[in-house]
């Protein structure tokens, strides 16, 4: 009897989070656009639009990964960093690696819940007026934290919201746009390259481009 030949994989899911983003951002755009105030965002606007940040972060890291285990076939002995943002910078020179920095912290903030105090009175005509925001010590991994005078405390480059019950279609917009640059990026200059922008999801009943999300976010603003 002929031997069988083993088959290998590695276990690389970073795509197979596209369709649960394209679903997510279904939710979200099916509901009105309330902008949020200086307190926060809506229960759902919020919640829809940090869930699909915690996903594009953990794509984005399971590619980069896949790049990773080949880049290291290549040079057994190499210890890369195991950091996104660093392994964008020194190993694949990518030019915008701040951005990638900047959605990784926003994706340590809800992942691993950072506390913020917020102070606000109530008018008597209504609404919610805010006082000041106050990141927590001991409950947050930024690496630099927004003075108290700060009115909305955001990243630098990309302006994404950092206290995580202020997040919303427009940070979704921003993560989204940020992670598809950077999917371009590594199909053409990875290692062992593969298109990572045009892989098919359903949205709406429709088959489009995973790229073509970032335009139904847009529309929705």
């Amino acid at each position: 009897m002929p031997q069988r030949r083993a088959t290998q994989i590695i276990s690389v899911i970073g795509t197979q989070f596209y369709q649960p983003i394209a679903d997510l951002i279904s939710k979200l755009i099916a509901r009105p656009y309330r902008f949020p105030d200086r307190v926060g965002s809506s229960y759902y606007e919020g919640g829809y639009s940090a869930s699909v940040i915690v996903l594009l972060a953990a794509s984005m890291e399971s590619l980069i990964q896949r790049d990773r285990y080949f880049y290291r076939l290549e040079k057994p002995t190499s210890k890369p960093s195991n950091n996104a943002s660093e392994y964008s910078k020194s190993i694949l020179q990518y030019r915008r690696h701040g951005h990638m920095e900047e959605l990784f912290e926003v994706r340590n903030s809800v992942a691993h819940n950072h506390l913020w105090e917020i102070e606000f009175t109530t008018p008597p005509e209504g609404g919610r007026q805010h006082k000041r925001s106050h990141v927590v010590a001991g409950t947050h991994r930024l690496r630099t934290v927004p003075p108290l005078t700060t009115r909305i405390p955001r990243t630098q480059r990309l302006r994404l919201n950092l206290q995580p019950g202020r997040l919303d279609r427009t940070d979704v917009a921003k993560a989204l746009e940020a992670s598809l640059h950077f999917l371009a990026y590594l199909s053409k200059r990875g290692h062992r390259p593969i298109d990572l922008t045009t892989e098919t999801v359903v949205f709406k009943g429709k088959r489009l481009p995973f790229s073509d999300l970032l335009s139904k976010v847009e529309s929705a603003l």
